[in-house]
């Protein structure tokens, strides 16, 4: 029976190592798997912020979408002056007209 010492030598010429280097068994697949799913850190500050900032970004858009949206649907479709898309009263009528009961 070969010794240890005979093994670890012989593993080390298969592996193209140098002898006194330790030699560590490879994990599997599954544990690499495992580990980098370890590894992952917490979400962090910076990623909180980053989502913070995407959300703010789509509410913005949203919102120049709508305006936009308003403009070219009140005066270019309807006919009437860009100065009246920024009349709250404008908008008051419309609901009522597509509310009113």
């Amino acid at each position: 029976m070969p010794s240890r010492r005979s093994t670890i030598q012989e593993a080390a010429k298969t592996q193209k190592a140098a002898p006194n280097r330790k030699l560590t068994r490879r994990p599997e697949a599954s544990e690499s798997k495992e580990r980098e799913q370890e590894k992952k850190p917490a979400a962090t500050a910076r990623s909180a912020g980053m989502k913070t900032l995407q959300f703010m970004l789509v509410l913005v858009g949203f919102a120049a979408a709508l305006v936009i949206g308003m403009t070219v649907g009140y005066s270019v479709l309807g006919h009437h002056s860009i100065a009246d898309v920024l009349y709250p009263e404008t908008w008051a009528h419309v609901f009522q007209l597509v509310y009113a009961p």
